[in-house]
């Protein structure tokens, strides 16, 4: 008997938008902190025009920008049908990682594109200023800032295990369809998620095969399925993903062409390095110290009343607990250089 697949569930559909502007991108859609279908947004790109005509245009287009760079590039046996993951005892991926020329990638695509059975082929998060450095000039965004660099993905069709990504992130398709399975942060606990470090693509994975799904072994999943969204996106469509929102992304079609943007907020580095250094430090306090912990964590970092925390200090006093400023981030850092070397000897 078959295993069932997340899509035997009524899924709730992602909100779809048209029109966005980037007023209502950041006061209606940034804000609400859910995920949007963006109709429509890129639909005027001459990528997107290029490749409405056919796979060849798509991938012309982008050869007429490319500056001859090579990739990191995934590469799978057709069995896999696209799903890069673990081999079956998790003791290596079920994929080739090489470095390949990004022409070379678009040429194997179509020269593969009448074939049943094609070489999987997934290059992703190239950075257009290295690979395609005039992709922004020519295919402009208009909602988010100068220096936020779109990454394009080419690949053809592939399915990738839910995950999540640190920074926000909008998704723009330009060719072939693009299909999100959604979940909030909270289902963190239903996902079974894999390794920190060790996984395909630089963040953790949900162990589960959502297409057939294993509630024997993972009967949390089901839950997780109650609460996911799904969010089917044609050429020009775009997707908004807050922060830290779970999404299974399957792509169909020869040449598969998405551009994203993750908003780089993040200046101090990723909250992940801290979620490594409290595994060390703080996961295998006993349960008592962890839940005194949790409560001091709640008062300073989570909680609403956290910005407002030390008030009653006088500010000359405040040291590391002063409100942002370079003047605090240096305090910070200079704490974390004297103490660091002691947790990391």
């Amino acid at each position: 008997m078959s295993l069932p697949s997340i899509f035997d569930h009524p899924l709730s559909p992602v909100k779809v938008v048209e029109g966005v502007t980037r007023a209502s991108f950041d006061a209606e859609i940034r804000s609400a902190g859910q995920p949007v279908i963006m109709k429509g947004l890129v639909k005027s790109w001459p990528a997107v025009i290029d490749a409405s005509r056919s796979i060849n245009d798509a991938a012309n287009h982008l050869k007429d920008l490319d500056v001859g760079v090579s990739v990191p590039t995934f590469i799978a046996p057709p069995h896999v049908h696209g799903r890069y993951f673990y081999t079956d005892d998790m003791s290596r991926f079920n994929f080739e990682s090489r470095q390949v020329p990004f022409r070379s990638i678009l040429d194997k695509l179509l020269e593969q594109q009448n074939e049943t059975a094609p070489l999987g082929i997934y290059a992703g998060a190239s950075p257009t200023v290295q690979t395609l450095p005039r992709f922004a000039e020519i295919n402009p965004m208009t909602l988010v800032d100068a220096q936020t660099i779109p990454k394009v993905w080419v690949g053809n069709s592939s399915k990738v295990a839910p995950h999540f990504d640190v920074s926000e992130n909008i998704a723009c398709v330009v060719s072939g369809k693009r299909r999100f399975v959604i979940f909030p942060p909270d289902q963190i606990g239903n996902l079974y998620v894999g390794p920190i470090d060790y996984n395909m693509a630089g963040q953790p994975a949900s162990l589960v095969d959502i297409n057939a799904i294993d509630l024997a072994k993972y009967p949390r999943f089901d839950a997780a399925a109650q609460s996911a969204m799904v969010a089917d996106l044609e050429p020009g469509d775009a997707v908004y993903l807050p922060s830290l929102w779970w999404h299974y992304v399957e792509s169909t079609g020869p040449l598969n062409i998405l551009v994203n943007y993750w908003f780089d907020h993040l200046k101090h580095g990723s909250p992940m390095n801290v979620l490594a250094l409290a595994l060390l430090v703080m996961r295998d306090l006993p349960q008592n110290d962890r839940s005194a912990w949790q409560e001091v964590f709640q008062h300073y970092i989570f909680g609403d009343d956290a910005p407002t925390a030390v008030e009653h200090i006088p500010s000359r006093f405040r040291g590391v607990l002063d409100q942002p400023s370079q003047e605090r981030d240096h305090k910070v850092k200079t704490f974390l250089r004297t103490q660091l070397p002691n947790v990391l000897r």
